[in-house]
C-alpha cells in the first residue's frame, strides 16, 4: 500500500526545492546526500529522486542493505519542508528527459537562492557543485508524509498507510 501524494503536493516537491536523502548505515549512524531532481508519477504514488552515484555511494549502499528511506524536501523561499519515508525503494536506470530535468531542477533551486538575495556567485557555484553526469535514479514509495516546516506544526503526519 503506498500514500497518494496530493496534486499540491507533488507540485511542490518537483518546485525549486532543497532535497536531501538518508539512510542509515551498518552502524547505526545516519548517512545523507543532496539529490539533483524528483519526478513524481501520474498517479502520485511512486517518486523517482535522482542522485550522483559517486556523491550518494554511502546513502545507496545502506538503501541496498535494507535501510528505510528518508526524502526531505524544502522550499528555501518559505521554508516549507516536507519529509517522505519509505521501505520500498529499488535504483532504476535514468532516462533522458530524467537527465535534463535534472539539470534544470539544479538551475531552479539556484536560482530561486540568487532571487532571496545570496548573490549570482553562490547560483553559479551551486550548478558547478550539484550538477553531475553519474545520474541513478532511486524510485520510492511513500509510506508516511510529514509536515516538517518549522512551527508548531513540524513533525506532523500529513498521511499514511
Amino acid at each position: 500500500m503506498s500514500v497518494v501524494l496530493t496534486a499540491a503536493q507533488a507540485t511542490f516537491l518537483q518546485g525549486p526545492v532543497s532535497i536531501n536523502v538518508a539512510a542509515t548505515g551498518g552502524d547505526g549512524w545516519p548517512l545523507v546526500c543532496r539529490a539533483q531532481a524528483c519526478t513524481v508519477a501520474r498517479d502520485r504514488k511512486s517518486i523517482h529522486v535522482l542522485l550522483s552515484v559517486r556523491r550518494a555511494r554511502d546513502v545507496l549502499d545502506a538503501l541496498d542493505s535494507g535501510s528505510v528511506l528518508a526524502c526531505v524536501f524544502s522550499r528555501p523561499a518559505t521554508h516549507a519542508t516536507l519529509q517522505l519515508k519509505s521501505q520500498k525503494h529499488t535504483r532504476v536506470a535514468v532516462t533522458s528527459s530524467q537527465r535534463e530535468l535534472a539539470l534544470r531542477s539544479v538551475h531552479a533551486f539556484a536560482h530561486e537562492l540568487a532571487g532571496l538575495g545570496y548573490g549570482e556567485a553562490l547560483a553559479h557555484g551551486v550548478v558547478a557543485t550539484m550538477h553531475a553526469s553519474d545520474l541513478i535514479a532511486v524510485r520510492f514509495i511513500p509510506e508516511i508524509i510529514f509536515d516538517q516546516t518549522p512551527g508548531p506544526d513540524a513533525g506532523r503526519v500529513l498521511a499514511s498507510t
